[in-house]
Parts: structure tokens; sequence; C-alpha cells
């Protein structure tokens, strides 16, 4: 069955097959357009529901006849008409089927360069529409590179194609191999000093990552795309307020809870006891708070401070212009980011003026905790000193953090930490390939089933979250079911097939009274779970929970795998760290252990990505404690 958009125009279809058949001839070129579309739907096979197979028969002997029609006019177009023709062209629906047809019957044969270019310059061609079509590119290769280089807004489809992220496949579009990467940049400078280039479009320039096959820029592009979009947002935002998010720490000596949090949807004041720190000074609390306190992870450890696609509003999701190559950011994870940052600035300043230093805390995690609990001996680490600057504080502490994770890195490989092994394991530290102690630790969703199941019960897009027998709409079908009762009949006809395959399929049941109910709640929970957090931990599941992962991965439902860092987890920590996957990374790592900043710069600017360092490390001492935790309790239970 064809859908709405099908049905309306199936039945223009019909209209036009019944003229056809009692005389009625194509006068203009959209005529013809009209009759290549009919015959496009028959060889789909698209028919109307209430179509027998006699009328269906009938309308396909006269269909057969179209695409001659179609061929001969067609093959009229002649050099000297085809702008004429072309203007003649329904803007709205037919110009993208009018270069399909001119590709089909090679009418770009009998069409010289030079009238092509006149084309170009005079019918408000729709290049995008045009670079489409392989054959036609190919053929007047050299007069759209040349219409490129002069249309400073080609830039858009260079970016479309490299680098912006699509959420729903596109068409593909080809450029001309007359089109180099030196005319690229020269098409991408163009657009960097139009009148009004587009500040979304200036970020993605800005980010770039060069690639010889693809599109290449050289720094000073991309610098003077920068400093544009700092010139364009410094004068967006005098004309325009935006939106403030606001978030405040503040460690209290008078308050007795250990944490207070007031939110609303733009700000968050978190009150920490200093009181209570003060009385809790031993080392395993002073890390413990990361988790209870300042929840940096959650109860299954996984860091809460990755972006989720699941936090994002529905315009961060499908509006927002985004590079195919960057980290996906949304207000949410900002706002998580600003208020951690403040956690960790906070409360290093509060241990400190107890005499006591986060960096000596670290330390004795590796070097004595870690012996005396797990009895995982030989684990060194030099933290940055108390005297040193901040600028030599981030250049030492990189070093220190990957050197712990090659020590943990061969401690989980070889049982045992040799320094002179890994002296000669030189290869970079690739934080996904780092292993874990324990086996099947993560689970991820895979596959159509996943996606389909997870959309039609979570997503706020699916539509089954709304019905019109219920005096309230719900963000999506899961929290409907849980709070309505609502039959299978009570939904119109378009949205039962989607729900009948939550049924065939065992995710929904109904019960004595045929309301929808969920088959197995504890099912439905870890889709839940593994929906919203993209990750779950297989071990902090029960024995029921772990089976039923098991189920869903015999299914190819689910997949999973063992590091010490989740899949979200990696990426934030690369998009922190370098641009080896994202374009917009912080880079961090690379300021400062290739470009070496000036002593001269600003000391904030190195105390606070002092600060993101440490958090980074604080992190990595959470995953490395739960990975011997984790194994410890699964080698007691002889699992």
């Amino acid at each position: 069955m064809g859908s709405i958009t099908n049905g309306r125009n199936l039945t223009k279809c019909e209209k036009l097959i019944k003229e056809h058949e009692a005389g009625k001839e194509a006068q203009d070129i959209n005529d013809f357009i009209e009759l290549y579309n009919v015959k496009k739907y028959f060889d789909n096979k698209i028919f109307l529901v209430d179509w027998t197979a006699d009328d269906i028969s009938r309308y396909q002997n006269v269909v057969n006849t179209f695409l001659g029609i179609v061929a001969r006019f067609f093959k009229s177009i002649t050099n000297d008409n085809i702008i004429a023709l072309y203007f003649d062209v329904d803007d709205f629906y037919y110009k993208s089927d009018f270069w399909e047809l001119i590709d089909k019957f090679k009418v770009y044969d009998v069409i010289t360069e030079e009238k092509f270019w006149e084309m170009l310059n005079t019918s408000k061609v729709s290049l995008y529409d045009l670079l489409k079509i392989k054959n036609i590119t190919e053929h007047f290769g050299r007069v759209i590179r040349d219409y490129m280089l002069n249309n400073s807004s080609s830039a858009q489809l260079l970016l479309d194609k490299y680098e912006l992220k699509h959420h729903r496949e596109k068409d593909p579009i080809y450029f001309p191999k007359e089109l180099s990467n030196s005319d690229k940049e020269t098409i991408i400078n163009n657009y960097i000093d139009s009148e009004d280039p587009n500040l979304n479009y200036l970020r993605l320039i800005a980010n770039i990552q060069s690639n010889k096959d693809k599109i290449e820029i050289t720094p000073k592009t991309l610098l003077k795309a920068k400093r544009k979009a700092e010139e364009q947002e410094s004068k967006f935002f005098t004309e325009n307020s935006g939106m403030i998010m606001e978030a405040a720490v503040i460690f209290s000596k008078s308050q007795s809870e250990e944490v207070t949090l007031i939110k609303d949807d733009l700000s968050i004041t978190a009150t920490y006891s200093a009181k209570w720190i003060e009385e809790n000074q031993d080392y395993p609390t002073l890390l413990n708070n990361f988790i209870h306190l300042f929840e940096f992870v959650d109860l299954q450890m996984r860091c809460t401070l990755v972006n989720k696609y699941n936090e994002m509003g529905v315009f961060e999701r499908f509006i927002f212009t985004t590079s195919q190559h960057a980290y996906t950011k949304g207000v949410a994870f900002d706002h998580k980011n600003a208020l951690s940052l403040l956690q960790m600035v906070g409360y290093y300043n509060q241990v400190f003026s107890l005499g006591i230093r986060l960096e000596e805390v670290i330390e004795w995690f590796f070097q004595d905790y870690l012996e005396e609990d797990f009895d995982a001996r030989n684990f060194k680490v030099t933290m940055p000193s108390a005297h040193s600057t901040f600028l030599e504080k981030c250049t030492n502490i990189m070093p220190a953090l990957e050197s712990v994770l090659k020590q943990f890195t061969l401690y989980v490989e070889e049982g045992e930490i040799d320094f002179e092994l890994l002296d000669l394991r030189s290869e970079h530290l690739i934080y996904k390939n780092i292993p874990s102690l324990v086996k099947r630790k993560y689970a991820y969703g895979t596959g159509e089933e996943f996606s389909t199941a997870t959309f039609l019960l979570f997503s706020d897009q699916s539509t089954l979250g709304y019905n019109e027998n219920l005096d309230k709409s719900f963000d999506n079908f899961f929290e409907l079911i849980r709070n309505e009762k609502i039959k299978l009949n009570d939904y119109p006809e378009y949205a039962i097939p989607r729900i009948k395959w939550l049924l065939d399929n065992n995710y929904l049941s109904t019960d004595v009274e045929e309301n929808l109910i969920f088959d197995d709640e504890i099912l439905i929970t870890i889709l839940n779970d593994l929906n919203f957090n993209e990750v779950i931990s297989y071990w902090k599941y029960s024995e029921r929970g772990r089976k039923i992962l098991d189920d869903l991965e015999k299914k190819n439902v689910i997949e999973l795998d063992s590091s010490l860092f989740s899949r979200p987890e990696q990426d934030y920590i690369n998009y922190t760290l370098n641009k080896s996957q994202f374009n917009n990374g912080l880079d961090l790592r690379n300021k400062y252990s290739h470009t070496q900043p000036k002593s001269g710069d600003d000391e904030k600017i190195h105390n606070q990505n002092y600060m993101i360092f440490l958090r980074l490390f604080i992190l990595s001492v959470i995953k490395i404690n739960d990975d011997f935790c984790t194994y410890t309790l699964l080698k007691s239970r002889n699992i």
C-alpha cells in the first residue's frame, strides 16, 4: 500500500491515463514530464489499493506507450530551444526531472558549452539538481568548474558533500574532475569573503580536516574562517540577547547535608557541605566523592559527562548544521561540562585548603591502593608537582595519564607490569584499544530490529505517544503504555502496523482486557536504558537481566564487547584530547605536547585546561577501580 502522498499522486495518474485514453495529447514540457513520472510509478509497481487487477492491466497498456512519447519530445530538443523550454518547466515539481530526462536521452550531446554556460548564468539553474546527474556533470565539467569558481555559494555544496552530517540519506552529488583541490579552496575563500556568509558554514570551514581525496584547506584559510566566524558571532550576540545558562558550585561550611541541588531549565546551583568533606578526609572517600557527590559516573560506572543523543532537543538533533566529522554536542552537554568543571575547580581548592593535593590522592590510588586491595603490583605514576606553574602541570599530566593507562593495558594482557617490556612497546595509545579485565563488559544496540523497536517505543518522533482518545499526550509510546490503559483498536489505521510489529516481536502483549502491556518489563527496562545511555554494563544487571541480554545477542539486537572505556567514553576522550576522530575536538593533548604554548599565555587558560585534564584522570581512576572490583567479584563467584 502506498503512502498518503503516493495516494494523491496516483489519483492524478489515473486521471491523466484516462485523459490520454480519450485522445488528449501532451501540450508542453510539463505534460511530458508528468507522463514520465506516471511510468515511474508503474515501473515500481506502486498502485492504488482500490485498483483491480483489470484496472492495473488496462492502465499498464496505456502507460507502456508513454516512454516513446517522452523520448520523441526530448530528442527534439536543440541547442536553440533548450533555454526557452527550461524556463517553462514548473519550478517546484519538475526541475530535477528535467535534468534526469536530459541525461536519459543524452540531449546534452547536442548542447554546446557556450549555450550551457549561458543557461547556467541566465536561467536560475539549481546547481544541486544538476550535480546529482553524473553524466551531465562529466560532459560539461569545464563549464561547471568555471561556474562554481564564479559563484561563492558553490561552497555550500562542497560542504554539503564533504563536511555536513546528514540525518537522512541524501542523493549523491558529483563534482567535475576538472575541479581541483586548489579550486575548491578558492571557492571556500570566495565564500568567506562574500557579503553575508552563513555563520554555521563558517564554523564548518574552520574545522575542516584536510583530505586530498576530498577537500584540502590550508591553515591560513582555516584561520580566516575562524576569525570571520568570531566576527559574526560577536555581531550576532551584540544584537541578540541569546540564551543564558548558569551553573554555580558552592562549598558551604554551615550546610549539614552532603549536597543540595536547585535546578530549573537554564540554571543549576549545587551546594556541598565543606564540613562533611573536612570530616571525611580519607583518600577512598575523597575519590568516591566524584561518584556520589559530583556524579561523574552513574550507578553502572558510565561517564555521565558524555553527549547523549536523547538529551538533545528536536532542533538540536535535526535543524542545527553539524559537520559529519564533528563530535555532536547539545545544550545539555555544555551544561554538564560547565558544572563538572566548576565542581573540579571548587573541590580541588577545597581539599587543598585541608592540606591535601588531589594529585597525591591519585598517586596513592595507583601505588598503594591497587596493590593492597587487588594485589596489582608495580603501578607507578608521577603527578605534576605542587610548585610547578599550570603551564608546566598541563605539559606533564598527559604523559602521566598515558603511562598508567599503558601500564593497565600491559597488566590486563600479561598479568603483571614489566617496565622493560613497557619501554619496548612504543605504540601510540589508542583509547578504544585499552582492554578490560572483564569479558563481555559492555552491550551496544545494533541492527534493524534494535533501531525499529527503540524508535517505536522511545522516540518522540514515532507519533505513537499521542492518541486522540486520551486527554493528554506523552513524550513517547513507552510513557503512554506505562501510564494509560489503551487497546490496539484505539489507534488509527496507519499506526496499527507499527504496534503489530511490536506485538509480533514480543515487545508488547495484551492483558485479559486486551489492553496493550509490555511483554517483559525487564526487557523493556534494558532497551530503555540502552536507548538513552547508548551503552549498558553487562555485569551491573541481575542474572535475569543478563539472560535477556544473552538472548538479545543471539538475535543480533545487541553486541557485546570488552574495553576499559565504553564507546561513548572513547568518543568523549578523543573529543577532549585530540582531533584524530572529530574535527571540532579541543585538541588539548596536542596543544601541550607539540606546540608548547608560550609561558606568557594566560595562566587562567592553563588552569582551566589542567582541570579538564585532571577530570579525565579522575574518570580513568574510577573506570580502572570498577574494572578491578568487577573482575574480583566475578572471580570470587567462579564466573
